[in-house]
């Protein structure tokens, strides 16, 4: 290849040329003495670039077969992505850990509890137990309750001064802890008691915080005040109407006040009696009743619709009680009444009641019935029929003085029974009493509902009613058999194998001890109850003995009151007995030497009828040192 020729004018012109003419870098150069530093330095630049064009073994590389290597701008880019894909991936990650906190609903949980059968008026705890279950330290914990208005504030472990914030602060990892809050609810039985909890929180890694949110209801299965409110379906149109209130104070509570409020009914005079005392409306249909005690308290509203048109009205009753500044409801009641505008009209009682009740197999039914003619023209041949529908009726004990003429299910008088019946002006009345017996359960039909449906009607003449109308009806009266609740209980030396569960002196002796076991029988087989208990008090000279046992329910005893109590929330119909047993241990005193000592002065059970809604209520017959249940034992009873 001919050479071309290079000027040289620098070190780095020389190798730029040499380098595109594809010659060697190297040149052999000539030294001279009288060379300038000028050259000199050139010369140091040049000796150092051809060492960096030598191999390993110091020979000249030729330029020729140097390749040139693009710059890869590329790989730039994919490590860019790549870098930013990972700076994604941690920050998306982060972001899952930090909104796991929020979305993990048992890292930090929050639970509400409270006794399953409340009273209200009575005291009571609400349980708040939170747990930390994740493994980091939770910070800033609070919780906030927001109590439903019906509950009362008495008092709270850890203490507030709040009322419903708790400051609680550090909850270690996998930490817990407990808040006790005590008070009362007061609102109608059945009624729903929501309480709110929000709880918020901080992880300690982190710095926001994080709200969970906890609900918990309650629904008051009985009152500390037993309240009644009965109404006739009937309204007379210009005469007096009866609506009985009745209220009771089953144990001491707050409320010691209670307000009666009644829907505005223009169209009727409206007054309330305590006896023969008229109580004085605070108005707007407002009433103070007289404050509630353990004795029954019945009240007497006598409505008379002054209109003349016969419709359908509704009564509305709410009874309250104040405590502090707010009200809080007792019970409340609706009930839809005709307005009739009769020429004869007619009122029917069972038991002194014109309101529909629960009724107990083998009792009497005690009728009455009212009748006035209060139109302006006189009535001739009037007769007056009740009507009384029930399977369970036993017609063969029926008692009446005016001898009425009993065709199936009804009673007929007439001017031949009741002499004034022949010609009845205005304004005249009467009253028809007789009576007639529940089937007892031996003779009654069990597959039957035990409903008793009974009203009264009249007709005029040799007029022949089938369906009587409203005008002509009384109320209607529903009486609904109780359910078969049956206690039986036992004070036994020897159960039923003959197997001693006793021990100690029999007859028993002053001054030593008798060990005793009783048994508690519970049977039920026509509705479901519900709030079933058993109560039997101890003498002071029979002491507890433990080794109690129930087939359901809790039985227990409590030292301070000395009564044995078991419980049952809910007992279905139809179901197998249900039994409970206790010891007991008997020490005669020396003054009831040669006596009969008195070992359970007889047990009471209650219940609560789901169906007629009655409270159920019986007491077992003493038991005595004869031990009557006993059937091996013999003795006559008498302490040696």
């Amino acid at each position: 290849m001919p050479k071309k020729n290079i000027s040289k004018k620098s070190s780095i012109d020389y190798f730029e040329q040499m380098f595109q003419a594809g010659q060697p870098v190297i040149k052999k150069v000539e030294h001279k003495s009288h060379k300038s530093k000028e050259e000199l330095r050139e010369r140091e630049v040049e000796d150092s670039l051809s060492e960096i064009y030598q191999d390993d073994a110091g020979r000249n590389i030729d330029v020729q077969k140097i390749s040139v290597r693009p710059r890869r701008w590329w790989l730039k880019i994919i490590l860019f992505l790549l870098y930013s894909a990972i700076i994604i991936a941690i920050g998306y990650l982060g972001y899952r850990y930090y909104i796991s906190y929020q979305a993990k609903d048992d890292l930090f949980t929050v639970v509400v509890e409270a006794d399953k059968n409340l009273t209200a008026g009575r005291e009571f705890a609400y349980t708040i137990s939170y747990h930390n279950k994740g493994r980091l330290a939770l910070e800033d914990v609070e919780i906030k309750a927001e109590w439903p208005k019906s509950f009362i504030f008495r008092g709270a472990d850890p203490a507030t001064t709040s009322l419903n914030v708790w400051h609680i602060g550090h909850v270690p990892a996998e930490g817990s802890g407990q808040i006790v809050v005590k008070g009362i609810l007061l609102n109608k039985i059945g009624e729903n008691n929501q309480v709110h909890l929000t709880s918020s929180f901080r992880p300690a890694n982190l710095s926001s915080a994080f709200v969970i949110n906890t609900t918990y209801n309650v629904i008051l299965t009985d009152s500390v005040l037993a309240v009644g409110i009965s109404a006739p379906d009937v309204l007379a149109i210009g005469r007096d109407n009866e609506v009985i209130i009745s209220y009771q104070e089953k144990e001491e509570s707050l409320v010691d006040n209670v307000q009666l409020i009644m829907n505005d009914v223009d169209w009727a005079e409206v007054k309330l009696f305590d006896g023969d005392q008229e109580i004085q409306s605070t108005g707007n249909f407002r009433w103070t009743l007289p404050t509630p005690s353990s004795e029954l308290k019945s009240l007497k509203l006598v409505i008379k619709p002054s209109e003349q048109e016969s419709r359908l009205e509704i009564l509305s009753f709410r009874l309250e009680t104040n405590i502090g500044e707010q009200s809080y409801l007792i019970d409340s009641r609706d009930f839809d009444c005709h307005l009739v505008n009769s020429r004869l009209n007619l009122l029917l009682k069972i038991n002194d009641s014109n309101a529909d009740s629960g009724v107990f197999a083998g009792t009497p039914l005690n009728y009455r019935i009212d009748y006035v003619n209060q139109g302006d023209t006189t009535l001739k041949d009037v007769k007056i029929i009740a009507s009384l529908e029930g399977a369970w009726l036993d017609w063969s004990s029926l008692k009446d003085s005016q001898q009425g003429q009993i065709k199936g299910q009804t009673i007929i008088w007439s001017k031949k029974e009741i002499p004034s019946l022949a010609l009845l002006k205005p304004g005249a009345s009467g009253s028809i009493h007789f009576s007639i017996n529940v089937k007892d359960w031996q003779n009654g039909d069990k597959n039957d509902s035990g409903e008793i449906r009974s009203y009264a009607y009249y007709q005029t003449g040799d007029k022949v009613i089938e369906k009587p109308t409203d005008e002509e009806k009384s109320n209607t009266i529903i009486n609904q058999l109780n359910s078969d609740l049956s206690l039986t209980e036992s004070v036994v030396y020897f159960n039923e194998d003959n197997i001693a569960v006793g021990s100690g002196p029999v007859p028993m002796v002053v001054g030593e001890t008798t060990n005793l076991k009783v048994y508690w029988r519970i049977s039920n087989s026509l509705h479901d109850l519900r709030d079933v208990e058993v109560i039997g008090e101890l003498p002071d000279y029979v002491d507890w003995g433990g080794k109690n046992h129930s087939s359901v329910g809790e039985l227990s005893y409590d030292a301070d009151s000395r009564q044995v109590k078991w419980h049952i929330d809910r007992l279905p119909a139809n179901s197998q007995e249900v039994s409970g047993d206790f010891s007991i241990s008997v020490t005669p005193r020396p003054d009831q030497k040669n006596q009969i000592i008195v070992v359970l002065p007889g047990s009471t059970i209650t219940a609560i009828d789901n169906v007629t809604q009655a409270r159920l209520e019986f007491t077992t017959q003493a038991k005595t040192s004869r031990l009557e249940d006993d059937t091996i034992v013999q003795t006559d009873g008498l302490v040696q």
